[in-house]
């Protein structure tokens, strides 16, 4: 009931605020969960150069203030980057998460972050992680996760076809992080991928497991990889995530995939400029339905 809530909440503020939009100074707020390694936060924080760079290049620029944020972990934070906006005057913000499909952080955390939602639990849950709340007179628009549109297919399919070699004796497997509150929607995503990968391929089999940022590899991504193994004379291992690839995942299991032709990909949807693009397309679309 609670989240469903949550998503009345956001479609409200869509349907009935963003009218207001037109008039304001815009910022374009893109917000990533943030990760303690320096590796996986820089090509997140690129993107804010190659997001001014695109949108520069339009007819028109609505945005006075573009700036990329971490949810947790490292600077600049939420809170940062809100109160830079405000001291550059901005009004309202087009806030993007870059988070591969909605799960707890994007439903939850980050509206309760940008003061949208107030949960007990939640802001407790965030005081002790020393995440601090924004509280800005400034109005807030949240928009949707990397699985809007095609972008995570488009990508993932190339991954894919940088480690074939011979389809007739590959199989595949997909790790994503997962989030058991939202199952079904990873689970739709991971099977839409997969064919998706398979039909332009050629690939006959595939199979998914959530695994975390490799938290349960053993329990969880061990068995399925194996068993795509079996018949087939060579595996790839996918991971479905924003800057990390899967091959860290394995290292200290290499004792299980001993003398096995399993690949497991060193690359996560970062860098690609398509993800640059989809932020771009998505923070225009919210403009011209302010002016519409």
């Amino acid at each position: 009931m609670k989240k469903s809530y949550i998503f009345i909440i956001i479609l409200f503020m869509f349907l009935f605020s963003v009218n207001s939009y037109a008039k304001d100074k815009l910022g374009l707020l893109i917000i990533a969960h943030g990760a303690p390694h320096k590796e996986w936060n820089e090509p997140v924080l690129n993107l804010e150069k190659d997001v001014k760079e695109l949108i520069s290049q339009k007819k028109e620029n609505p945005f006075l203030e573009i700036k990329v944020a971490l949810m947790e972990f490292n600077e600049p934070s939420i809170y940062t980057a809100v109160k830079i906006f405000e001291k550059k005057g901005i009004e309202s913000i087009y806030a993007l998460p870059i988070f591969i499909a909605p799960s707890g952080h994007s439903v939850c955390d980050i509206p309760t972050i940008l003061g949208l939602y107030k949960d007990k639990k939640i802001l407790n849950q965030l005081k002790e992680e020393k995440i601090k709340i924004v509280d800005a007179n400034i109005k807030i628009f949240l928009g949707p996760t990397l699985n809007y549109g095609n972008l995570l297919k488009e990508i993932m399919l190339d991954r894919v076809k940088e480690l074939s070699a011979n389809i007739n004796n590959e199989s595949l497997v997909i790790l994503a992080h997962g989030d058991k509150n939202y199952e079904k929607i990873w689970s739709d995503l991971c099977r839409e991928i997969g064919s998706y990968i398979c039909g332009k391929t050629g690939i006959k089999y595939f199979n998914y497991a959530f695994v975390e940022v490799g938290q349960s590899f053993l329990v969880d991504g061990v068995p399925v990889i194996l068993k795509a193994n079996e018949k087939y004379e060579k595996t790839i291992v996918q991971g479905l995530y924003l800057s990390m690839g899967v091959k860290s995942m394995s290292k200290k299991y290499h004792e299980i995939f001993k003398d096995k032709n399993i690949i497991f990909s060193n690359k996560g949807l970062l860098p690609d400029k398509r993800v640059s693009k989809w932020i771009v397309k998505r923070a225009l679309e919210c403009v011209k339905k302010e002016e519409s």
